[in-house]
């Protein structure tokens, strides 16, 4: 993966296939110590204390269309590439929250991507699901979560190249206004 918008979305898929009906993306980039921090929480079925040691290990997946479970040891190599760290923490039947950290100031940072992209694919796709992003840069702040919008627009779901090029330009321009733009 090229970007850590296609780890996110990799990831947060993980949490939709869990039966999540909350899927939380957080942002977090503090410049002055040079840190990126993103979260993804949900509120799924969780995992066992077994299911989780194994989810470092590239030849094991829970998921039944393929034989490798490469998400999280790809997003634990990035991280770490550039001094940064992947923790996940899980309960059965609680959810999950994966935890990167990515060290800003390496070269082998991997650009942030399409992020707002990645939103609206899971917001969506996912009509049921309520999928929120929460961006901070330093003490500056944006959230928007899809079941905001929906009650705020009185839509059933999020479609239409319309809403979805409305959506990505407020999105857009809200995270260049908190320096989210990188």
């Amino acid at each position: 993966m090229k970007e850590i918008a296609l780890h996110v979305l990799d990831i947060a898929e993980n949490s939709l296939n869990a039966g999540a009906f909350k899927v939380e993306i957080r942002i977090e980039l503090n410049r002055a110590e040079k840190r990126l921090r993103i979260e993804i929480s949900d509120n799924g079925k969780g995992m066992s204390r077994e299911l989780l040691s194994r989810t470092s290990d590239p030849f094991f997946t829970s998921r039944t269309t393929r034989k490798v479970g490469l998400s999280i040891p790809l997003l634990r190599q990035h991280a770490e590439m550039t001094g940064g760290s992947v923790e996940l923490r899980s309960a059965e039947n609680k959810g999950t929250t994966l935890l990167a950290v990515f060290d800003t100031s390496h070269p082998d940072i991997q650009p942030l991507g399409d992020i707002v992209g990645c939103w609206w694919l899971l917001a969506s796709g996912n009509p049921q699901t309520d999928v929120v992003l929460n961006c901070q840069v330093d003490q500056e702040r944006f959230e928007i979560g899809s079941q905001q919008v929906k009650e705020e627009l009185e839509l059933e779901e999020l479609s239409g190249n319309e809403l979805r090029e409305q959506l990505k330009r407020l999105i857009i321009n809200n995270l260049e206004e908190i320096g989210l733009d990188w």
